[in-house]
């Protein structure tokens, strides 16, 4: 993208250079035009002169050989005749000029004028809304006053009647008089902003105000321009009739002058004339095909300006589409690239949310297993209780006769199983201290409850090869079903104490799994106590 963009951007300076490069050309050349133009006009000014000696010559040639030799003093006499004659028509070219510009000085004053009848127009639509406004808002302030009269009488009205009605009819009235008086006074105020209104004249919008203002001030400039103009016109008029009465005098002077002038004279003297008509022909035919050149070379320039002009309308859009084109590019890749990023995203969390589901699943089965195991010790630990004390009572009852033998060894037996019980009962509590101490056992400082599918993998372990390795289930003997067992009361002890671990041991682990799934069972127990860890398990 960002190597497109500097391309399009080296190639916009490179456009950019060469239309500049162009002007500065066309600039060139329009100078150089200018230039041809001078030397063509200074070339045509020395053709002129040229001509006219050749002119001249010829005519000199054309007379000597007519033999026809004119004198001095006749020469001199028809360049007089001939000032004269260009004095007049200098004149005649005046006045016909004169008569050229009042004809312009007329039209522009009846363009003047028909600008004034439209804004004259325009303003007096202006006026005519404003007039109807200020109708308008007078009707108003009539239909007002009226209302407000109106509601006058009605208070006045509602008021003897608030005199002389009960205390029941009190509370309706002072409602409708405390109506009215509202309508009162938003009438009242309405009337006021009417009349303010047409005090100040605010009675068209402010851009309509804006116009008639700008048109006031337009007409007062076309009145003056039209001022103006007649001045002109007057004066123009003026040196028109003047130059009328003096064109009328010329004529009969002209026509006396020719009619004193001989035959050669007056053949010389329209000689001249003819030759002066045939360059002025020369000159304008020269003249033309000069403008009929200059023109081809303005049409030439006029087309390569808006060949250029075309050439860089295409660049441009030629770049604005590039552009988009880019830009679209970049947007559906960029769109592209998010979905993408909510796609891994989704298939992600995804992922760690099933993990996590199996996790509890396996633990939640692991529970249940422990808790299963737990009740089945239990169990064996209660009937193996029951069993032990059957035993003793049979040990006690059993024997010929109690010699000191047998009552050493029931004292013992009997020590033994105090001993046991002793031992038994001392294991209690110890238990549930070891509980408490697990229960109130600080979790790793890096434990979360989003982290559990990580966390504590080696002491998971830990725990289940401890309870693997301390839990001598297949060491558990069980009565059999015809036989009564023989054993000592330091075997049953021993037995008791060795099925208590088991049991703690699988509490233990059981009460781990339960903080694994839901830590707040640890707050819990840290409140109510082994007590209350007691009901938990």
């Amino acid at each position: 993208m960002r190597q497109q963009q500097e391309q399009l951007q080296k190639r916009l300076r490179h456009e950019s250079q060469q239309k500049r490069r162009l002007e500065t050309e066309m600039q060139r050349r329009s100078h150089r035009v200018k230039e041809l133009e001078i030397k063509n006009e200074q070339q045509q000014k020395i053709l002129r002169i040229k001509t006219e000696e050749i002119a001249a010559f010829q005519r000199q040639r054309r007379s000597g050989s007519n033999g026809s030799v004119v004198s001095l003093e006749e020469q001199q006499k028809i360049e007089e005749q001939k000032r004269w004659l260009d004095e007049e028509m200098e004149r005649v070219l005046e006045q016909r000029r004169g008569l050229e510009d009042l004809e312009g000085e007329l039209t522009k004053r009846e363009d003047i004028l028909a600008k004034k009848e439209a804004l004259l127009q325009e303003r007096s639509g202006l006026e005519t809304k404003r007039l109807r406004s200020s109708q308008a808002l007078s009707k108003d302030l009539v239909t007002l006053t009226g209302r407000i009269e109106t509601l006058e009488r009605e208070l006045s009205e509602r008021n003897g009647l608030l005199r002389s009605s009960s205390a029941q009819d009190s509370q309706q009235i002072r409602q409708e008089i405390s109506n009215l008086r509202g309508e009162k006074d938003s009438l009242l105020k309405q009337r006021v902003e009417l009349d303010d209104k047409l005090r100040q004249g605010n009675l068209l919008s402010p851009e309509e105000e804006r116009t008639l203002f700008q048109l006031d001030e337009a007409i007062e400039a076309l009145d003056a321009a039209i001022e103006y103009k007649n001045e002109a016109i007057t004066q123009r008029q003026r040196q028109l009739r003047a130059s009328a009465s003096m064109l009328s005098q010329w004529e009969m002077n002209l026509m006396a002058k020719l009619s004193y002038l001989s035959a050669s004279e007056t053949r010389a003297l329209l000689c001249k004339y003819f030759d002066k008509v045939v360059s002025l022909r020369e000159e304008e035919r020269r003249l033309q095909l000069a403008f009929a050149e200059l023109e081809m070379q303005l049409d030439e320039k006029q087309r390569l300006v808006q060949w250029l002009e075309n050439a860089l309308d295409r660049t441009q859009l030629d770049t604005d589409r590039r552009l988009t084109q880019q830009q679209k590019e970049h947007e559906r890749n960029v769109q592209l690239l998010l979905q993408q990023c909510r796609e891994q995203m989704d298939e992600g969390l995804a992922g760690r949310q099933r993990h996590y589901e199996g996790w509890i699943f396996n633990l939640n089965k692991e529970l249940n297993h422990y808790k299963a195991t737990n009740l089945e010790l239990s169990n064996k630990l209660r009937d193996f209780c029951s069993n032990n004390q059957t035993i003793i009572k049979g040990v006690g009852l059993e024997g010929n006769s109690p010699g000191p033998g047998s009552v050493e060894g029931v004292t013992r037996c009997a020590d033994d199983s105090s001993v046991g019980r002793g031992s038994g009962q001392c294991e209690k509590p110890k238990s549930r201290d070891e509980k408490r101490e697990l229960v109130n056992t600080p979790l790793p400082s890096t434990w979360r409850r989003s982290s559990l599918p990580t966390e504590e993998p080696a002491a998971m372990e830990e725990l289940w090869l401890r309870a693997a390795g301390d839990a001598p289930v297949n060491r558990v003997v069980q009565a059999g079903r015809g036989e009564e067992p023989h054993l000592t009361c330091g075997e049953v002890s021993q037995r008791v104490e060795t099925l208590q671990s088991e049991l703690s041991a699988t509490e233990e682990l059981r009460l781990r799994s339960m903080f694994l799934l839901e830590p707040r069972l640890l707050l819990n127990c840290e409140v109510f106590g082994p007590k209350r860890l007691t009901c938990l398990t």
